[in-house]
């Protein structure tokens, strides 16, 4: 876990909204892809990412400050999408909505379930993501990481580094070429590293 990551779960532990709101706009974008993954329902994936986020504050008392910030959540956030896959009330919704195929929610749930949230998961991923940006060339890892970090837009990002908006999209491209090879094996834990 990153230093300010471990103050902000400090100041969460101590009730701090403000620091709780800072986390969860860090990572409701992150939840919400990894959760659209397999329900495919706007609504359905923000529920179930709000719901991680309120068991999260509710046991904030229990946390610990160097925790894993994102196996936890991920790890919450796959629990309740598996709660609500397994849901016959849920499952009968889909069906008569036409929203999905039996199969399709056996294969979502299947893949679910195999999916590995661990810490040490995490810790791998994030090895192999700080590996990935020491070997981009260095335009294009600055380039990246005010894209994909910093949630600047690609205007944003030429007028900072005085380079074209069609530069920074060539950067970004060439960086999600190189990520989506070295991180393969953990799609979708890292799918909101290749949305734009």
């Amino acid at each position: 876990m990153t230093e300010p990551e471990a103050q902000l779960v400090k100041k969460i532990m101590n009730g701090d909204d403000v620091a709780f709101k800072v986390l969860y706009n860090k990572y409701f974008p992150r939840l919400y892809y990894f959760i659209y993954e397999f329900v495919r329902i706007d609504d359905i994936a923000e529920n179930i990412v709000q719901d991680t986020f309120a068991t999260f504050w509710e046991k904030r008392q229990t946390l610990k400050e160097d925790m894993n910030v994102s196996s936890y959540l991920y790890s919450v956030a796959r629990n309740n999408c598996l709660y609500r896959l397994r849901d016959q009330r849920y499952r009968q919704k889909l069906f008569t909505s036409g929203l999905a195929a039996p199969n399709e929610l056996n294969q979502n749930l299947r893949a679910l379930d195999a999916i590995d949230t661990s810490v040490l998961v995490f810790n791998e991923i994030e090895q192999i993501v700080d590996r990935t940006l020491e070997d981009l060339p260095p335009q294009c890892k600055k380039v990246f990481m005010l894209s994909r970090f910093e949630g600047m837009k690609n205007r944003e990002i030429a007028e900072e580094l005085n380079i074209t908006t069609k530069a920074v999209e060539g950067h970004i491209t060439r960086s999600l070429k190189i990520f989506k090879s070295t991180l393969k094996d953990y799609l979708p834990l890292v799918t909101y590293i290749f949305i734009s």
